[in-house]
């Protein structure tokens, strides 16, 4: 027999949203409503309760609060690791499902949206004051984007739009935090087969750059090498 003496924890989902805007990585918040039972008129994650009568799974979940709060859907999703735990809700045990998620800057959102460098909640400490466990939450998600940068087509999904390999070479860097070898990145994407010409170009720096798109269906690829620097 289940044991009825304690309440059923709470279950929440949280996004991770990263964008690349202005030669940075940044995580999308909100603000928590004033009538918030915690942490009221905090910056915090978008993310929310399941709904167990509506929700068919956490999917769904993660998109509902996505609509309702950001106003957007991302071009990737990944599912983290869960966390709970009794001390990360200061009015009990909870369970979070945390998810990343990555999102073309041009991608419309919600203005009440405040977009917020990732290098800020990098550190042990950071101006701005998360809570629950959201700063860690945010350090996850890119140590997993960081890694995965290294050896697979993840950064790929910042665009939705047409790009340049120069561009998508750019986004890596930015993940990275280091220049790449260039030779070494086209030959990496051009054997992952994750993106074809659209036969259209533009001009960059006075020259005529090839436009790109993805391949579909649309699924991270995972080189046979690391990326390498511009420096190994």
């Amino acid at each position: 027999m289940p044991d009825l003496t304690h309440p059923t924890p709470v279950c929440t989902v949280d996004a991770i949203l990263f964008r690349i805007f202005n030669a940075e990585l940044q995580v999308a918040l909100i603000r928590r409503p004033s009538d918030a039972r915690v942490y009221a008129n905090t910056l915090a994650l978008p993310g929310g309760f399941v709904h167990v009568n509506s929700d068919q799974n956490l999917h769904d979940t993660l998109l509902r609060n996505l609509k309702a709060k950001v106003g957007l859907h991302p071009a990737y999703i990944a599912k983290l690791e869960f966390e709970g735990n009794h001390c990360r809700d200061p009015e009990g045990w909870s369970i979070t499902c945390p998810y990343l998620c990555l999102v073309d800057h041009s991608a419309p959102c919600r203005p009440h949206v405040i977009w917020q460098s990732v290098s800020s909640f990098l550190g042990e400490t950071t101006a701005v004051s998360l809570p629950f466990d959201h700063q860690q939450l945010i350090q996850k998600a890119f140590q997993r984007l960081y890694h995965r940068a290294k050896y697979s087509t993840e950064p790929n999904y910042f665009f939705t739009s047409p790009f340049t390999l120069s561009e998508l070479q750019a986004v890596y860097e930015i993940v990275l935090g280091k220049p790449l070898h260039k030779k070494n990145f086209r030959d990496r994407i051009e054997e992952s087969m994750s993106v074809k010409e659209t036969g259209q170009s533009k001009i960059v720096k006075r020259s005529r750059a090839k436009l790109y798109t993805h391949t579909y269906p649309l699924k991270p690829h995972f080189f046979s090498r690391v990326l390498q620097g511009a420096h190994d």
